[in-house]
């Protein structure tokens, strides 16, 4: 007589809090944590914002049958940027100060939007590359030790006064200047020198 024997296959229960590393991750975000000797498939809890890389060795607990990644314990790779990753908007809130320390700061946006009630900036150097620039506001005031300004096209309007006070003033036009008003008045305390090949007066 034969004898047949049938092996009665366990359903396999989630650890309800392991450690383990990561060895896949899926488009939809999911991932695969290696613990306990097998693969077990979780979803990365929303407290977990630091974006999980692979090898990473991360926390992982059970509930109502659903697997979480609630933290990552050790990055696989110290020198690897950390990303902090959310699904959705990010807010970072702070009753009192918000401090940003680093080597280098890089922020990249498709669009921005900043309300400062009053704003201080202090550096060394300060470069910006833009196609156009707008700046709209009641009273605009600088203080300079030299400004170079180099441009195709300048136009300046003022519909009120103007005023210039320079201790020497030299302007020259490589083809053409004219000064036109309804009343001009040259005046200085010891010379005044036109000089031209042609000179008409009237």
């Amino acid at each position: 007589m034969n004898t047949v024997n049938h092996t009665l296959a366990l359903p396999v229960t989630p650890p309800l809090q392991s450690a383990g590393r990561v060895t896949h991750q899926f488009p939809d975000g999911s991932l695969t944590v290696e613990s306990e000797g097998r693969g077990w498939h979780c979803r990365r809890a929303a407290s977990c914002v630091i974006a999980p890389e692979l090898g990473d060795y991360v926390l992982i607990a059970s509930t109502d049958e659903q697997l979480w990644l609630l933290a990552i314990l050790e990055r696989a790779a110290v020198h690897q940027p950390a990303q902090l990753s959310v699904e959705g908007d990010l807010q970072i809130y702070s009753e009192g100060e918000l401090s940003l320390h680093s080597q280098t700061l890089r922020m990249t946006a498709e669009e921005g939007d900043c309300h400062v009630g009053t704003m201080k900036y202090s550096g060394e150097s300060l470069s910006a590359w833009v196609s156009l620039t707008r700046v709209v506001g009641q009273r605009a005031e600088s203080v300079w030790h030299t400004v170079t300004q180099i441009s195709h096209h300048l136009l300046r309007k003022t519909t009120h006064t103007e005023q210039v006070r320079a201790g020497q003033l030299d302007m020259k036009a490589e083809d053409y200047a004219r000064l036109h008003a309804n009343n001009i008045l040259i005046t200085s305390k010891a010379i005044t020198k036109v000089d031209s090949e042609q000179i008409h007066m009237g």
